[in-house]
């Protein structure tokens, strides 16, 4: 019988996991889903199926889509692993960790990938995430077309946690081109120039990023300040691009340079949705 006919346990129906576990519905795939928040879980699901235990019981494919892979860790220690369980951790966490779960996994003779996304809440509704993968590479095959109920772009990139690394050098960038995008906006508004009319520049020319294309405009300029990701992911995510590279001698300040900047952010804002970080741009940095 095909990987495909197995049933798969969800753990984790927030923003993202939401979305991704009812692509997994629709198309037609055997998925029960938990979350320690009991309210989200769906109504429809038979209740003796909602809980972890049910899960690493009767699940051969574990999908994880909670905060990092400490937390799943843990989980994973705390309950009994059967043989030949494919694990599959959908968070932007430390690679190092990553290794360490595949390692401990090994004595059950079972199996872990890190997939880390990218494409936000909205992607993940539209089932057109970005996947960055590694671990055994016959085994990410062998989901492959698990991933693609909720992916569009799906990349393997070698050993365990290089999904994981190639996320948090893609945040990097990400996350310092949307500040860099931010403090010239908020000089162009100082000057009389609208920052409509700026990121039209931009979108025009060599300027254009996926932050003026779509970010400023869905997001921000809209006023509708929806990027369903909080100022302490961001944080988080560039706390840990540093903790990589901070011992390396090619790590130049850019990285650091963006994470003492979101550090610089009063902890009692890191709940807030992260593009409100432009239009409270003068409180959050004076």
């Amino acid at each position: 019988m095909s990987i495909l006919n197995d049933q798969i346990g969800f753990v984790g129906l927030g923003n993202m996991g939401n979305g991704i576990y009812k692509n997994l519905k629709i198309k037609n795939f055997n998925v029960v889903g938990f979350d320690k928040i009991k309210k989200r879980i769906p109504n429809k699901q038979d209740n003796t199926h909602s809980s972890l235990d049910y899960i690493f019981n009767n699940c051969k494919i574990i999908f994880f889509c909670i905060s990092t892979n400490e937390e799943i860790y843990k989980i994973i220690k705390k309950n009994h692993v059967k043989d030949n369980t494919i694990f599959v951790d959908l968070t932007t966490s430390l690679p190092d960790k990553s290794k360490s779960i595949s390692n401990y996994l090994k004595k059950f003779n079972s199996f872990y990938l890190d997939c880390a996304m990218s494409g936000g809440a909205s992607g993940a509704k539209k089932g057109s995430l970005s996947l960055m993968s590694g671990g055994n590479k016959k085994i990410f095959f062998k989901i492959k077309p698990i991933l693609l109920a909720f992916a569009e772009n799906i990349f393997y990139l070698g050993e365990v946690g290089s999904g994981q690394l190639v996320k948090l050098l893609h945040n990097s960038v990400c996350h310092s081109i949307f500040l860099i995008n931010c403090e010239i906006l908020q000089a162009a508004e100082n000057y009389g120039v609208s920052a409509k009319n700026i990121i039209n520049v931009f979108n025009k020319s060599n300027a254009r990023s996926f932050i003026s294309e779509r970010r400023f405009p869905d997001h921000i300029l809209n006023k509708k300040f929806d990027g369903k990701s909080l100022i302490f992911n961001l944080k988080k995510d560039l706390n840990m691009a540093t903790k990589i590279l901070k011992n390396k001698s090619y790590l130049n300040s850019y990285t650091l340079l963006t994470s003492k900047k979101l550090n610089q952010i009063d902890k009692r804002f890191d709940n807030d949705d992260f593009t409100t970080i432009y239009k409270n741009w003068e409180k959050l940095f004076n």
